[in-house]
């Protein structure tokens, strides 16, 4: 089969030919059609990620068909269209994942080659109305954007929710789903072209985040403060979330893109009854809640730009420029 493999930090992904996997006892071999890249992919290739082990295979999304299965394992399961689950070993309590907690691409294979074998309780069938690409956009940034919007924010129909730089595949998935539960939405971003954009999917304010006064503007553009606030990227603006967010509100973080905050309004915290919530990734109640959200309203994850495999590493850097809108996917069929 062929595989993206990253042979060394810093440098390019490299296409090359490796063993076809054979599925043991439990597992199922998935011809995969699509993968996704996210900014895990960006931070092992740069070495900004904890115990790295290379050479590796990432990639944490993927869709395809199963194409042969294990001893103990139905075998209806072969030709269904299937969704890798971009994780396992949450534990046993859902508030929070627990040491054994992992993600797949790095130390395990991931989904930047044509096959994989995973645990057949690892698959979820595919939403029929989506594409390969559409499926292999989901995984990982759906999750996310479910567990921080409703698990982690409790996402409540008809309250305004600002979501942060979007354009992100988790932020541009999380407007997707928050409009569909009814939210009011609005969004940031540095890029003009991306805040048209998030107008044009929905959003009722999209303010550029560059203008000192985007927390003001974005509060009047609406009429009402943000009661959930969903954010990646921390820094300095994270102050600025905390002055516009509505009393008794929530602020969920799932990233610090820009770093960390010099300091906290904890005086303004305390007297607004705020909330702030930590959230990565979720649980595989998260994924299947998620799942069916997305099928019961047809929803589809939206798809920057497809690259073919031998191109991987250009989509690789796409992505590190920040130019997309939605999720950089890679086709696995050419």
């Amino acid at each position: 089969m062929r595989a993206a493999v990253l042979e060394k930090s810093k440098e390019d992904l490299v296409v090359r030919e490796l063993p076809d996997p054979e599925p043991a006892e439990g597992q199922a071999l998935v011809r995969l059609h699509a993968a996704a890249l996210n900014h895990r992919d960006s931070f092992i290739r740069e070495g900004l990620y904890a115990r790295i082990k290379l050479p590796a295979v990432l990639g944490s999304d993927g869709a395809g068909e199963v194409i042969k299965v294990g001893a103990g394992v139905h075998p209806e399961l072969v030709g269904q269209r299937v969704l890798v689950v971009p994780c396992h070993g949450w534990g046993k309590d859902p508030r929070a994942q627990g040491k054994d907690f992992l993600i797949l691409g790095m130390p395990e294979q991931g989904t930047l080659a044509e096959k994989i074998v995973q645990p057949a309780d690892r698959l979820v069938g595919m939403p029929a109305h989506l594409s390969w690409a559409e499926g292999a956009a989901l995984p990982l940034a759906g999750l996310t954007a479910y567990r921080a919007l409703v698990s982690r924010g409790g996402l409540v129909k008809g309250e305004h929710v600002l979501i942060t730089g979007i354009g992100g595949g988790v932020a541009s998935i999380a407007q997707l789903f928050a409009q569909a539960l009814g939210a009011q939405v609005s969004v940031t971003s540095g890029s003009e072209e991306k805040l048209a954009r998030a107008r044009q999917n929905g959003a009722v304010a999209a303010v550029s985040y560059k203008d000192p006064d985007w927390g003001k503007r974005l509060v009047e553009a609406v009429g009402r403060p943000p009661s959930l606030i969903i954010d990646s990227t921390g820094g300095a603006q994270t102050n600025t979330l905390v002055n516009i967010a509505a009393a008794g509100g929530r602020i969920v973080f799932y990233g610090a893109t820009v770093g960390l905050p010099d300091q906290l309004d904890l005086r303004r915290i305390f007297f607004k009854q705020l909330d702030l919530r930590g959230t990565t990734m979720g649980t595989d109640d998260d994924f299947r809640a998620m799942i069916d959200l997305v099928a019961r309203e047809r929803l589809k994850p939206p798809v920057d730009k497809v690259f073919p495999l031998a191109h991987a590493a250009e989509a690789m850097k796409r992505m590190d420029q920040g130019a997309q809108m939605g999720k950089i996917v890679i086709d696995l069929d050419v």
